[in-house]
């Protein structure tokens, strides 16, 4: 065990935006401890690497990062975390010091661990509960996400998660909220709600998604609100009447694809049809004014012969998105799909993935064209060089030149309003 004094800290975290809050949480866990954060892991005292095991590519790089912040830093004490840190890293010639996998009490037993430890403050780390361990401040960033779900038990047939982050739970709708009001008062302009199934908030104790939404619509001073990936099964009534009856939920919806094609959606275990997805997309633009639809896209899973992803091809035209994630299908091991014996060749998987991604850039840049010329509300996150960039209230990218306001150095934060005179598949931009 190294005897180094520990005063300074360095995470890296890899994945999901789960993973981003994560991160959050570990870095304030680490503060009232006393320790303070470093950017370079080199001058470390201990590292962590918040892992992602969602694809054997992700598990890798994970690995990868272990090594690499070992070779860095040798004298560092590091703890591994996260959906990879179970049984994904054991293939790692030199062990880290601890390992801590995701779970229902992950963050309890990393204070366990911190507590071995000689510490600025060893007394910081009792009494920690992980679903009630509620974040002051998200980093420098203008939005913060608030994880108000983890775990899930679809059983996406493609999926690790589930084995992972293990049975789905809740955080509770009081502890929600004062986060969100906590996250408000230190003047994060924008709030994400997320989950790593989001929509299966309140399932065991008779609450719902849309009950914790209003709460947290409620915060006074709120700035936006928008919700992760739903399936679209979770797209009810009750949380549509949410929607509309809060205008500052954004008219964003990320609802999950992954196929257009019914039997490959059967294959993948998604539990629903394409008809039953198009029917929630209806009832969301019944509903909402204009709402800008993102989605994820497999190509090339097991089965997928060429008439099944015209099938699907054809379907995401039907929709429409604004913006759709193709990923190529690559085999997770110890998931379902892993082992069917219908694999797609590579090659035309890519192929496949290459026309769909040209599909989306087109839907993008035809959603993007209607608001030109129109006002728009940017929320500015980054300002360098003169050059504002921000999102729209539908989640549009967009740029734009901060010579025309009188106090461009005040705007990082703010919202302002533009119009925006050129439109790309990636942004909209003045």
């Amino acid at each position: 065990m190294q005897t180094k004094k520990i005063e300074t800290y360095f995470i890296n975290v890899l994945g999901c935006k789960v993973n981003q809050y994560d991160g959050q949480q570990i870095a304030q866990l680490f503060e009232n401890y006393g320790l303070k954060q470093t950017g370079i892991p080199d001058d470390a005292d201990l590292i962590v690497i918040h892992t992602c095991g969602v694809t054997a590519a992700a598990a890798q790089k994970s690995r990868q990062t272990i090594r690499k912040m070992q070779r860095a830093n040798p004298l560092a004490h590091i703890i591994v975390t996260g959906c990879a840190a179970a049984d994904e890293l054991t293939r790692i010639d030199q062990a880290p010091v601890f390992r801590v996998p995701a779970g229902a009490d992950w963050l309890q037993r990393l204070a366990e661990q911190l507590n071995s430890l000689a510490l600025p403050n060893s007394e910081a780390g009792h009494g920690i509960e992980t679903d009630t361990f509620t974040l002051s401040k998200f980093g420098d960033q203008t939005r913060a996400f608030l994880k108000v779900q983890d775990g899930c038990d679809i059983g996406c047939s493609y999926c690790i998660i589930p084995q992972l982050r293990k049975a789905p739970r809740d955080k509770s709708i009081e502890a929600a909220v004062k986060e969100a009001a906590a996250l408000t008062e230190a003047g994060y302009r924008e709030i994400v709600v997320t989950g790593v199934s989001v929509g299966l908030y309140g399932r065991e104790t008779g609450s719902s998604l849309a009950e914790i939404l209003r709460h947290i619509a409620a915060v006074p001073n709120i700035g936006r609100i928008r919700l992760s990936s739903l399936h679209p099964g979770e797209l009810t009534d009750e949380l549509l009447e949410v929607w509309t009856s809060n205008a500052n939920i954004m008219p964003h919806l990320h609802l999950s694809l992954q196929s257009g094609s019914d039997a490959v959606l059967a294959a993948m275990r998604r539990g629903y049809s394409a008809r039953e997805y198009y029917t929630a997309v209806e009832r969301a633009r019944a509903a909402l004014d204009n709402p800008a639809f993102t989605t994820d896209v497999i190509v090339g899973f097991p089965g997928e012969t060429d008439a099944y992803f015209e099938e699907s091809y054809a379907f995401c035209k039907k929709v429409g998105f604004s913006q759709m994630h193709v990923f190529t299908y690559s085999p997770r091991p110890k998931t379902i799909a892993a082992k069917m014996s219908n694999q797609v060749n590579g090659a035309v998987a890519a192929e496949r993935s290459e026309k769909l991604r040209a599909l989306g850039e087109l839907m993008s840049l035809e959603y993007h064209r209607q608001f030109l010329g129109r006002e728009i509300e940017v929320l500015v996150e980054r300002i360098k060089d003169g050059t504002a960039t921000g999102y729209s209230r539908r989640y549009i990218p967009v740029e734009f030149q901060t010579a025309e306001f009188k106090t461009p150095d005040d705007l990082q934060g703010q919202i302002v309003s533009i119009q925006p005179t050129e439109a790309t598949a990636t942004s909209l931009k003045r």
